[in-house]
This record gives C-alpha cells, structure tokens and sequence, in this order.
C-alpha cells in the first residue's frame, strides 16, 4: 500500500523491482511518436542495437543499465 493507502499501480511495483523503459515511453503513451520511433529499452537505439539475446555482452549490457558492475 502507499502512503494513503491506496494500492499500488503496475508502474510502481515495476520501478521498485527496477524495471528500465525506453527514454520514449512518455511520448509513446502520450501518442507523440510511434512504436516504430521508439528507442530500446536496454540500448536506449533506434533501431536496436543490443549484442544477441543470452551472450556475456547481452548480460554485461543489462548489469551496466541496472548500475550493476560484474
């Protein structure tokens, strides 16, 4: 619960979990650009350009997002 206690919202248990988003999620739901126009959430590029999916360059990227050093 929040502080007047009221449930907490999808976006606020994403962000305590830590969740990143795209920089162009505000526009995106505010309908000021397309989903094709929007950044990744992990690279923060358009079009991605993240390392393959499960290689030690994917994770590194994911620990340098989140803050983390490995």
């Amino acid at each position: 619960m929040t502080k007047n206690n009221q449930p907490k919202d999808a976006r606020e248990v994403l962000d305590e979990l830590g969740a990143k988003w795209s920089p162009d999620m505000g526009k995106f739901l505010a309908g000021e650009v397309d989903l094709s126009q929007m950044r990744c959430a992990l690279c923060e590029k358009n079009p991605c350009a993240c390392p393959e999916f499960g290689s030690d360059e994917y994770f590194a990227l994911i620990d340098r997002r989140h803050g983390r050093r490995s």
